[in-house]
């Protein structure tokens, strides 16, 4: 009889592409957080276009993410590049939730998972197939 370890039962959810790209998502995110202040400052771009510019450079950071997450890990982008989109997704609501005080979850929340889950899953098929 073969001595299994309790290694071989645990879903393995990709631990060292999802974190790489979710190093490089948040990165990007920050990068881009920062060039965006500025020309808040600096130019007259209207406030209230904010929010709506936060929605798409959190998107590119999920792209970025998943892409450089499915590179690092050579197979399985689509599953990589969802991952590191649903985690970037939980870890910015739950970021969101320490800052706004309002309800803890809404419709908003999970069409937003839902969409960077996706996006990262696009993001995921690209990356892998630039490691060629």
């Amino acid at each position: 009889m073969k001595n299994n370890l309790f290694t071989d039962y645990t879903p393995n959810f990709g631990g060292t592409p999802v974190l790489y790209g979710l190093v490089a998502a948040f990165s990007t995110a920050l990068i881009s957080i920062l060039v965006t202040t500025l020309l808040l400052g600096w130019t007259s771009i209207a406030e209230a276009r904010l929010s709506s510019i936060t929605y798409v450079l959190n998107m590119v950071a999920v792209v970025v993410g998943s892409m450089l997450a499915a590179r690092h890990a050579g197979t399985k982008g689509w599953y990589y590049g969802a991952l590191t989109g649903l985690c970037y997704a939980v870890l910015i609501t739950l970021l969101g939730l320490l800052m706004v005080s309002g309800p803890l979850f809404n419709l908003n929340n999970l069409f937003q998972t839902i969409l960077m889950g996706l996006i990262g899953a696009f993001g995921g098929m690209i990356g892998v197939n630039l490691r060629k």
